[in-house]
């Protein structure tokens, strides 16, 4: 079945409006190749620079960001920062248009899960334009869909999309007016578990008998500890408010870059005391490791580059063979003795 014939037979709506996209494929599928750790994203993601800009926009729409957080209990600053981070500020709302992205991926994605996701996703844009009158055929935005000045995927908008005064549909892509955007932004939060007195992470010291298998922030865990360097970096217990960010990017990093930035935009810049000589592997390294992790009869039930909870799993189980502290860190300390160590 080819590009054409499959929207024709599962999205015919779009048939003739949208375009086979290659350079999105090669986008999904090589999003993984240069992980950054967690300190290089946020003094990538959180510059000087863009806390200065974030601050001016603070000024620029404060009282109508007072109003969304009494509606919603979200705060300016944390609105300001997923905006910044997302679009910054307005300015990148994204270079590719939503419906080739979505149905390219629909079509062609490597993996059958992503490729049911995005028919899903452009079916509701088809939603979007006849529920809610929205010409969907021009709208801009990332390689994955996302769009609007917060990056808002079609089920997300129809979903939790708060217009800020009016009733009309909200307009979460205007250029000039981002408030609509600001709302649905606060809205989505509060929808997903934002506690108005709750906090999103703070420095903590090292549990004892910490368990290190049920650290980290997923979408199962409202609360708890994550420690994003292993035992012998700094620790932080987070709340429900992490936990809703999570659901709005299911990452960890950006998690981290939300409380980072809007910290800074509160005037309460975080100093956090990072390891040295403590570096993470990559993506083609968590390959290798899976495949020798497999090899040595710990199953990381996969081998796709991706360091998840199943692969943390059975990394412990290796560093508690050796007799080292079972962090699940993927350093390249513990990369080389599992290169080293005798196979079966």
């Amino acid at each position: 079945m080819n590009f054409n014939e499959f929207l024709e037979k599962e999205a015919p709506f779009f048939k003739d409006i949208a375009i086979f996209d290659e350079q999105v494929l090669f986008q999904d599928e090589n999003q993984s190749q240069n992980l950054l750790s967690l300190k290089k994203y946020l003094e990538k993601t959180v510059t000087k620079a863009r806390v200065d800009a974030g601050k001016e926009k603070l000024k620029i729409w404060k009282n109508q960001l007072k109003k969304i957080q009494k509606d919603w209990g979200v705060p300016p600053e944390v609105i300001i920062a997923i905006w910044g981070i997302e679009t910054n500020f307005g300015e990148t709302h994204g270079k590719y248009r939503v419906v080739d992205s979505l149905a390219t991926l629909a079509f062609g994605a490597r993996e059958k899960r992503r490729r049911v996701f995005f028919k899903s996703e452009l079916l509701a844009l088809e939603t979007v334009k006849n529920e809610k009158g929205i010409e969907v055929e021009g709208l801009m935005g990332s390689w994955a869909g996302a769009f609007g000045h917060t990056q808002f995927m079609p089920t997300t908008y129809l979903k939790f999309s708060a217009p800020f005064e009016n009733k009309k549909a909200p307009n979460i892509w205007n250029k000039e007016n981002p408030l609509d955007a600001f709302s649905s932004t606060a809205c989505y939060l509060k929808n997903v578990g934002w506690v108005e007195e709750g906090f999103i992470l703070k420095k903590a010291n090292k549990p004892k008998n910490i368990d290190y298998l049920k650290t980290g922030i997923n979408l199962t865990r409202k609360n708890g500890f994550t420690a994003p360097f292993g035992h012998s970096g700094p620790h932080f217990k987070f709340g429900k408010n992490a936990s809703a960010i999570f659901h709005y990017n299911r990452s960890e990093l950006y998690v981290f870059s939300v409380w980072v930035f809007s910290s800074a935009l509160d005037n309460n810049p975080q100093k956090i005391l990072w390891p040295k000589n403590l570096e993470q592997i990559s993506s083609s390294e968590t390959l290798v490791m899976q495949e020798r992790l497999t090899l040595l009869g710990y199953n990381t039930y996969g081998i796709d580059g991706k360091f998840g909870n199943n692969t943390k799993k059975a990394l412990i189980g290796f560093q508690k063979t050796i007799g080292q502290t079972p962090d699940g860190f993927p350093d390249k300390f513990i990369f080389k003795k599992l290169l080293s160590y005798p196979s079966p």
